[in-house]
């Protein structure tokens, strides 16, 4: 077993495990916890100095003006720094961290020079790696895995899977290492990062009936379980919330079911949320659509298209499987409305020379007045992982937050379904109109800390 950083234990804060430590959205989080926490300053792409902050992430940000709003930080007590957290993951690729940072290409040049030695000291934990589940662009480098001999099954991955958790927590003094109980520490999120995987033909509706299948073989169960939900079932059994910030379809009412029966009188809420991150342009087309619906006007068409380069999209152009699954939760954004007349489209494009800078092209159409069209325009061009990683801290910081109020299951997803393109779980159905999204996350919270 391998340790998954060289930093002392936390005092005082929370856990953050990610899957897929080592891509984009990884190495970005753990850049950022760093120089924040050692307030590194760095020079901009114009000469400029910088200086580390988190915007984006409202848990960790103070009111702003006269009328507040922004951020939750002095608003309720007890919102963990995200500073001193615990960082910690596993990958399939053997790049070290810091040097991934530098591949990557995401942050400015001498930011990540800075960071990069500090970054290649953190180890990371050897992956699952199932080659069905994710892109073929993916296999050659899938080198830093579990050998077949050491999971020969879904069980013996989940054992594994449930040590690398315990270890990471008692190293960090955020449980003892004796109990798989989470007394003794703050609460740990295991966030789900790694390549989209195709959606699941398994249906879980009960925790019986989800702990059963990994006591079958892949013949009894009729096919492979997906890593993800082992990783999901892995975290709930050791007291850890799970965060799916893919599109595949991994929450089901299993893992709820799960989740609520160890949390159930413990003083330590459990927590399942998903699915797939709401970043910058999906979530201002959320919040302009609610804008033409509040004026009156009605819209009919939603055509987008957004193209990128990194590692995600990749997998997703290598295969058939992974884009549906991407594809479900763009095009199903507004489902919960149930308005049929509301056509909205997407179309997604890999272009290596973009790298992670997604650039997004969104035409809105509505009825107006005498049902005279109104058409209105967006263009966003911005970092997927800069807009992704303040979303995955705040994810943690949240649940733990509720966790240790042991704020009630359903009330918490629907709280945090802002988080997500398609609120699923306890979220499912919810307004996704991005304003009266954040009004129920301010109630949640307001109310878990009165």
């Amino acid at each position: 077993m391998t340790t998954t950083t060289s930093e002392k234990k936390t005092n005082d804060s929370i856990g953050i495990l990610i899957v897929g430590i080592g891509g984009a959205n990884g190495v970005t989080a753990l850049a950022g916890l760093h120089a924040n926490r050692d307030g590194v300053c760095w020079k901009g792409p114009r000469g400029e100095d910088m200086t580390p902050n988190y915007y984006g992430c409202i848990t960790q940000l103070e009111p702003r003006g006269v009328h507040g709003g922004v951020g939750y930080r002095g608003v309720v007590k007890g919102l963990a720094d995200a500073s001193i957290a615990a960082v910690g993951g596993w990958d399939i690729r053997p790049t070290k961290l810091g040097d991934a940072l530098l591949q990557q290409q995401i942050i400015d040049y001498d930011l990540s020079r800075q960071l990069r030695t500090g970054m290649n000291k953190t180890k990371v934990f050897r992956g699952y790696y199932d080659p069905d589940y994710i892109g073929s662009s993916q296999h050659p480098t899938a080198t830093h895995v579990l050998t077949p001999k050491e999971v020969p099954n879904a069980a013996a991955a989940l054992k594994i899977i449930r040590g690398d958790i315990r270890y990471f927590k008692w190293r960090h003094g955020l449980s003892s290492p004796s109990s798989s109980t989470n007394t003794g520490g703050r609460h740990t999120t295991v966030i789900w990062s790694a390549s989209v995987e195709p959606n699941s033909e398994f249906t879980f509706d009960t925790a019986e009936s989800l702990l059963r299948s990994f006591e079958l073989t892949d013949e009894e169960r009729g096919g492979k379980l997906p890593p993800s939900l082992i990783y999901a079932t892995a975290a709930i059994l050791e007291n850890c919330s799970f965060v799916n910030g893919g599109s595949q379809n991994t929450l089901c009412g299993g893992l709820a079911a799960l989740a609520k029966s160890r949390s159930s009188g413990r003083g330590k809420g459990l927590y399942c949320l998903g699915t797939d991150f709401k970043a910058g342009q999906t979530k201002f087309k959320t919040a302009a659509v609610e804008y033409l619906r509040t004026m009156g006007l009605t819209p009919r068409v939603i055509a987008s298209s957004n193209h990128l380069g990194n590692n995600d999209m990749k997998n997703l152009a290598t295969s058939v499987k992974t884009s549906k699954a991407k594809l479900r939760v763009k095009h199903n954004i507004f489902s919960a409305w149930e308005e049929e007349e509301l056509d909205h489209k997407v179309s997604i494009m890999y272009t290596p020379y973009i790298n992670d800078e997604k650039r997004d092209f969104v035409e809105y159409t509505s009825l107006g007045y005498l049902g005279q069209t109104h058409t209105m325009v967006t263009y966003t061009r911005a970092s997927d992982s800069v807009l992704c990683v303040p979303l995955m801290i705040d994810a943690a910081v949240w649940c733990d937050y509720f966790s240790r109020r042991d704020w009630p299951y359903e009330n918490v997803g629907k709280a945090l379904a802002y988080l997500f393109k398609v609120p699923e779980g306890a979220a499912k159905g919810v307004d996704p109109g991005f304003f009266r999204q954040m009004e129920e996350l301010k109630r949640e919270v307001l109310a878990a800390g009165a």
